[in-house]
């Protein structure tokens, strides 16, 4: 009897271990879609970055009245938690060019993380040591990966001035 419980255990791991190969070697509905066309990942991965673009160009069209609000520190920590989250995202949207273009190589980024605040919605209860700190991290991570583009710039334009921004 045990004999015969020892074999029907050997014999259901069997067929579990071949179920599982079964499963590994079938593809998704996706995988076997983008085997016999890859460019569909791409033009609806590239159609969302347009549509967000275009939304962003309909923001810029509207009037915002100045209004009455006073400008106090609250709304500068505001706007600067808004800026420097927006020039985060930018950031990684270069550094992600930057590898597409071959310019740089996964091993020349400093950072391999994100930090979770550029994610966060802006806030105006951040403080001016924490959005310092903040400005810091952009800094360092932005310096060589924005030299790359201005370079080309330079070289490309003659113009010496071209990432001058003061």
């Amino acid at each position: 009897m045990n004999a015969k419980l020892g074999s029907t255990i050997v014999v259901l791991f069997a067929l579990a271990l071949s179920l599982q190969t079964v499963a590994k070697d079938e593809k998704s509905r996706v995988q076997q879609e983008f085997e016999e066309d890859p460019t569909n990942l791409a033009i609806d991965s590239g159609r969302w970055s347009a549509l967000i673009e275009r939304s962003n160009s309909g923001l810029d069209l509207l009037e915002r009245p100045a209004g009455d609000r006073p400008i106090d520190h609250a709304a500068y920590l505001f706007r600067a938690d808004v800026a420097q989250k927006g020039a985060a995202l930018d950031l990684l949207l270069l550094r992600n060019r930057l590898l597409a273009m071959e310019l740089v190589k996964p091993s020349d980024l400093r950072s391999a993380t994100v930090p979770d605040w550029i994610f966060e919605p802006p806030t105006s209860k951040v403080s001016a040591d924490t959005l310092t700190a903040r400005l810091d991290w952009i800094a360092v991570e932005a310096n060589e990966l924005v030299e790359v583009g201005c370079n080309i710039g330079r070289q490309k334009t003659d113009e010496a001035l071209f990432c001058s921004v003061e």
